[in-house]
């Protein structure tokens, strides 16, 4: 065993707690310490002046100087006192405390079988005394049986792993152990510097067992109540409804989606543009390529082109050799999301990119081929962007080769509480309470209201509530204050009784309806008072034209 002082600082003190003498435990400590330590020595100092300790104390810890140290008082001759100390290393602890919560036995020895580190199921497997400190102990000191075959040693001998070696043994105490043993050779370089050996015997293996379940059940348990976007994306399984409108979207989805050519997603902000991007990705032939998204409404201009094409190092102050994301998406799919949002002179490199199959990097000479399915959305009526000079009528016949329209929240109400439960179910994990209800108020708010943010909102608003609620049910004061309030700022319609007649028959009619009769009256105002013309008519009323559309339907309004 190579040798180590058993301190690294000695202080020696007459009988009046006088520092007298300094020792030290090496020449690294003696150049760190000596220098100030000597002087404290000339100046017989009190030895609680020099460390941060009692007279009372005879062992224990101290930091001192940012050091942590642990110190014994010892009686030395003439009725003075030894004092040692040993600098301890925090990281060194940090690994003994780390190795004492493994649950199986954790053994440490030098290159000649000197015990270094027991962790305390190994003690246990043994039943080794507290009292009794193994380090510098050999092993066949400590266990017996026979070097040749012990698990330890014949790794030490020769330098390679044993692994799951049975073990049937007695413990210097006489006690019997049976085992299961793995053991590795620990090294420096080439240099054997020691063995580490675990222990487990039948007990331990069964507790394993028990822990890998409740794990395995922990994880699955997991995944299971997080939604699946958390892991690998959308799928048309992540399409929550079975509303007629959103089912017609979803049936085309799936129908072009093994296909290669381009689709346009039409639809109101928070309908689902991107999972339906993705679904049709994942669908494809492609699916195992890239899916990469741009949205060109959150990206200036000035950077699209760039981030689309890719720079070639030299182009511009700064440039480096970057692919684009059409490189990045070579093989699989790029997802344009309100391509409305871009400007006309980016649409037309888009086109002429699409029309040549092939594209120069910002800046380079070299023209690049491309297999890119190409997935783009609106968040407005295209034919409307084309009159108002927002979107090319050639690209835009280049990219919807099939159009597919994603009904607004407005237009699938019927798919209101099946939303609802799967987002509550879907992140009850975040919240402290298990919301799983909504009280009628709430619910009779939420079928009245007009969604102006689609299924997005409506998510929001669960969030804020579950957030809120201090049990399973979200009640109105749970609700953020702009939806409360935009319900009681009904606007009155001009030349439209906002009185009750007086032939309702009040037996047979719900709040719902009388609703919804206002409602049609207010419509058909507004559309007589514009000429019957949808655009001017849903700016007025703070629609947009699709909900009017599908408000004029749902009342058989005829125009």
């Amino acid at each position: 065993m190579s040798e180590k002082s058993f301190f690294d600082i000695l202080f020696y003190t007459d009988r009046d707690a006088q520092c007298r003498e300094v020792f030290y435990g090496d020449p690294d400590t003696e150049k760190i310490y000596s220098l100030l330590f000597n002087n404290w020595i000339h100046e017989k100092r009190h030895i609680t002046s020099v460390l941060p300790i009692s007279l009372k104390d005879t062992e224990g810890s101290f930091i001192w100087d940012g050091d942590s140290f642990l110190f014994k008082k010892l009686s030395g001759p003439k009725g003075g006192f030894y004092y040692l100390l040993l600098k301890e290393d925090y990281q060194i602890d940090l690994y003994r405390q780390t190795l004492n919560h493994l649950t199986q036995g954790v053994q440490i020895y030098d290159r000649n079988g000197y015990a270094v580190f027991f962790n305390q199921t190994s003690r246990k497997i043994s039943q080794i005394p507290s009292s009794l400190d193994v380090q510098g102990k050999h092993l066949l000191d400590l266990f017996a049986l026979d070097e040749e075959v012990s698990t330890t040693m014949t790794a030490l001998r020769t330098q390679a792993p044993v692994i799951n070696r049975v073990d049937h043994f007695r413990t210097s105490a006489g006690i019997s152990i049976l085992s299961a043993n793995t053991a590795y050779p620990l090294k420096r370089g080439k240099q054997i510097i020691g063995a580490a050996a675990f222990e487990q015997t039948r007990d331990i293996v069964g507790a394993c067992k028990e822990n890998m379940i409740a794990t395995e059940q922990a994880l699955n348990g997991f995944k299971n109540n997080v939604p699946a976007t958390s892991f690998s994306g959308y799928s048309f399984e992540n399409v929550i409804g079975h509303g007629k409108a959103l089912q017609e979207a979803v049936s085309i989805a799936k129908k072009i989606a093994p296909q290669t050519n381009s689709v346009l997603l039409v639809g109101e902000t928070g309908t689902g543009k991107e999972i339906f991007a993705q679904s049709i990705h994942r669908s494809s032939k492609r699916s195992q390529k890239k899916f990469v998204a741009l949205n060109c409404a959150a990206i200036p201009d000035s950077l699209i082109e760039s981030m689309l094409f890719g720079t070639q190092k030299g182009s511009f102050t700064g440039s480096e050799n970057r692919p684009g994301f059409f490189e990045e998406a070579q093989g699989g799919t790029l997802f344009l999301d309100e391509l409305n949002s871009m400007s006309l002179s980016m649409q037309s490199k888009i086109l002429r990119a699409l029309q040549e199959n092939s594209f120069r990097r910002v800046g380079g000479q070299k023209d690049i081929s491309m297999d890119v399915r190409i997935i783009s959305s609106c968040n407005k009526d295209p034919f409307q962007c084309i009159a108002d000079n927002q979107l090319r009528k050639d690209l835009f016949y280049r990219l919807s080769t099939v159009m597919i329209e994603l009904p607004p929240l407005s237009m699938h109400m019927e798919d209101l509480e099946e939303l609802i439960q799967y987002h509550l179910s879907a992140t009850a994990y975040q919240y402290v309470h298990n919301v799983t209800a909504l009280d009628n108020q709430v619910m009779d708010l939420f079928k009245s209201y007009s969604w102006p943010g689609n299924v997005r909102e409506l998510f929001h608003i669960l969030d804020y509530a579950q957030n809120l609620a201090d049990g399973d049910t979200i009640t109105l004061e749970h609700l953020p204050s702009y939806l409360l309030k935009e319900q009681k700022s009904i606007k009155k319609a001009p030349g439209v009784s906002d009185t009750p007649e007086a032939s309702l028959d009040w037996e047979n009619c719900s709040l719902q309806s009388l609703m919804d009769d206002y409602e049609n009256k207010v419509i058909l105002k507004a559309l007589e008072h514009f000429g019957y013309n949808i655009t001017q008519t849903a700016q007025a009323l703070g629609l947009r034209r699709q909900s009017l559309q599908y408000r004029i339907h749902k009342y058989g309004i005829h125009i």
